[in-house]
């Protein structure tokens, strides 16, 4: 008996830990089912689907291209900042927005009402130096505690609604 027991330790922790993360992975990457109506300065990554209003600022827009491999192919992603909705003076950002639609040309504001996942920063999605490269064009800076917004919906007023593909 206790010959198996160096077999069946290790294997039940190890599939311990990978339907966990397997688990984690499929609650984190599963769609909004529904929205919660949020106050920009009311946003906290408690609340996973928010619904919000704000103003984008398109003067820094930080493009990423997440190459692709056998499954998927290469993806291209516009990163900038939101802000409280008619606010274009304000240079400390406190959400990022991270989404496939691409900045309006010749636009340096505007006003939109997002619907998305609300997340904390997470560097695995937007790069440590994304900061200093926003910095170094203007003077945007992030605030202490940064959020990732990742919209599945997008409505500007006079345009039809931007919606994530799924």
């Amino acid at each position: 008996m206790k010959r198996w027991l160096w077999f069946f330790v290790p294997f039940t922790l190890v599939s311990g830990v990978g339907v966990a993360v397997l688990t984690w992975l499929w609650i984190a990457g599963t769609p909004c089912d529904s929205y919660t109506p949020v106050d920009f300065f009311d946003l906290e990554p408690t609340t996973r689907c928010v619904k919000t209003s704000g103003t984008a600022h398109y003067e820094v827009v930080v493009t990423q291209v997440v190459e692709g491999n056998g499954f998927f192919d290469d993806q291209t992603y516009y990163v900038y900042g939101l802000f409280p909705p008619g606010n274009t003076d304000e240079r400390e950002i406190r959400v990022l927005v991270r989404t496939g639609r691409p900045a309006e040309r010749y636009v340096s504001f505007e006003d939109m009402e997002i619907e998305g996942k609300l997340l904390p920063m997470d560097y695995r999605k937007i790069p440590f130096d994304t900061e200093t490269r926003m910095g170094a064009k203007s003077n945007y800076f992030f605030s202490d505690r940064v959020l990732l917004l990742e919209p599945d919906r997008i409505a500007v007023d006079g345009e039809d609604d931007w919606v994530r593909p799924r």
